[in-house]
């Protein structure tokens, strides 16, 4: 009998693979509608202009092929460039890599360690769904795109949010964090800000986006 934890909480859930693929699939629409005048824009994401926050977007999708291949994500870069600028060409080849990184369904069971907590491999990768769906909103809005949002995928990624990000103490709860990573990561500034108020008849990407601190009426 199988006695891990882990294993029985998850195995009635949902595979998260498929809406996984179709928030990726989102990102990289957004990416092909960037236009090269506009990777100075600023975002919605802190200090990232366009061209940075599309950096710590293939940072974020190699750190998803990193965690499912159970490598240590603190020894990979954050960020990266493309080597001949082609954004959509990068992001597709670092697609390929997340998506056969999770191809064994034994992953999503397996203990995960994230750069922020250790957590089963589904809700790591349920959370990498939530933030790719922040980010795309963020790069949307500097390069005024209207992506086509998933239902499936912003119900996913406002669950998480709501399970991992608490709605006060969110400071506090990233001092800690910092305090358990490598040195030189302890000053990162903190992901998320205070949640902002919006009501519950609110579009579902407006939920989301006001839950991690943005405002989704700018």
């Amino acid at each position: 009998m199988n006695t891990n934890p882990i294993v029985q909480t998850l195995s009635t859930e949902t595979d998260p693979r498929p809406t996984f693929a179709k928030s990726v699939a989102l990102v990289g629409a957004t990416i092909a509608g960037v236009r090269p005048d506009q990777m100075a824009n600023p975002t919605p994401c802190g200090t990232f202009d366009v061209s940075a926050l599309l950096s710590h977007l293939l940072g974020a999708l190699d750190r998803v092929a990193v965690v499912g291949r159970n490598e240590n994500p603190f020894a990979h870069p954050e960020e990266f460039q493309p080597v001949d600028g082609d954004w959509v060409r990068e992001w597709h080849a670092f697609e390929q890599a997340a998506v056969a990184a999770w191809a064994d369904p034994a992953v999503l069971t397996r203990p995960t360690m994230l750069p922020w907590a250790a957590e089963s491999g589904a809700l790591a990768l349920r959370s990498y769904i939530a933030e790719f769906s922040v980010h795309t909103w963020d790069l949307a809005r500097a390069t005024g795109q209207q992506p086509a949002w998933d239902d499936e995928v912003l119900r996913v990624s406002l669950d998480v949010m709501r399970q991992i990000l608490p709605a006060v103490g969110r400071s506090e709860m990233f001092d800690a964090i910092r305090a358990t990573m490598p040195q030189e990561m302890r000053s990162s500034p903190e992901p998320y800000a205070a949640a902002v108020p919006v009501g519950s008849n609110a579009a579902l990407i407006d939920q989301l986006v006001a839950h991690v601190g943005r405002n989704p009426g700018e």
